[in-house]
């Protein structure tokens, strides 16, 4: 690791069933690293109350989360009494969903469906469209082979989720805060110390924004139990006036941003006019 940076040099001891899954599960793998870091930037029943109160009221509303990964906050709309379909590209993603669902005694399942096949599935469908965990729309098609994917494939996934809206319909979608496109942005995070069912686990994260490529470098080391695993995912940086022309482009209205109390990253909705 390079670069200068403060470390967290707090141990937290954390009674978390569901986090602690991931580790009795075997070999860490980048699920782990992502709900590690859902776990340090999120308190999830606030952020699940605040997107419900964004939602409305559950009754006769379908929800569609695209990108349900290990199942925030999916589950726990679910748990609150809406009807949420839940989709993700990715085995491992939906492999760990499976797991929190049946520890949080849900019947729901997470369908594989990757984002160019939602309109022959969902086409039309949906009241809310969710699609959030810091612009995941970035890694369209190579979240789990760690490749990077071509940039025109943001807008191709966005339009993707378009379609599943009915006229009148909002999409909801997150993006993080843009570190400066005309320099290098190098930001490195330790997070504290966690003991957790048993387990010694310590992240840092690194990333990195490189111009005039724009390509955008995810790299966090793991260690469990005084072992460390590596992980790195690249894509391509994405500001929030780009994102809001491909939303506009996709025939969205009133795209604007949305305060969401609990929400980490900078959150846009649009509605499909009726």
């Amino acid at each position: 690791m390079t670069g200068s940076f403060a470390p967290d040099c707090r141990v937290i001891e954390v009674d978390d069933p569901r986090l602690a899954a991931f580790f009795d599960a075997g070999q860490p793998d980048i699920g782990t690293v992502w709900e590690l870091c859902m776990f340090f930037e999120f308190d999830r029943e606030e952020t699940v109350r605040c997107i419900a109160d964004w939602i409305g009221p559950p009754q006769g509303v379908r929800v569609l989360d695209c990108a349900c990964g290990s199942g925030f906050p999916a589950l726990g709309l679910a748990a609150r009494g809406y009807d949420v379909t839940c989709t993700d590209g990715s085995r491992l993603m939906l492999g760990h969903f499976a797991r929190n669902a049946r520890l949080d005694g849900l019947d729901l399942t997470g369908l594989r469906v990757p984002w160019h096949e939602l309109p022959g599935r969902f086409g039309g469908r949906f009241d809310v469209v969710l699609n959030r965990g810091g612009g995941n729309y970035r890694y369209a098609g190579v979240w789990d082979r760690g490749g990077l994917a071509d940039r025109t494939a943001m807008a191709e996934a966005i339009e993707q989720w378009v379609a599943c809206l009915r006229p009148g319909g909002r999409l909801y979608v997150d993006i993080p805060p843009d570190p400066g496109a005309d320099s290098v942005s190098d930001s490195t995070t330790q997070h504290p110390t966690l003991l957790l069912g048993g387990h010694v686990v310590d992240l840092v994260e690194r990333i990195t924004v490189e111009p005039p490529t724009g390509i955008r470098t995810w790299h966090t080391w793991l260690t469990v139990d005084g072992v460390t695993h590596e992980f790195e995912r690249r894509a391509f940086h994405i500001v929030a006036d780009e994102l809001v022309a491909i939303l506009t482009a996709c025939g969205l209205e009133d795209v604007h941003v949305v305060d969401v109390p609990g929400e980490f990253y900078d959150v846009f909705c649009g509605r499909k006019p009726r």
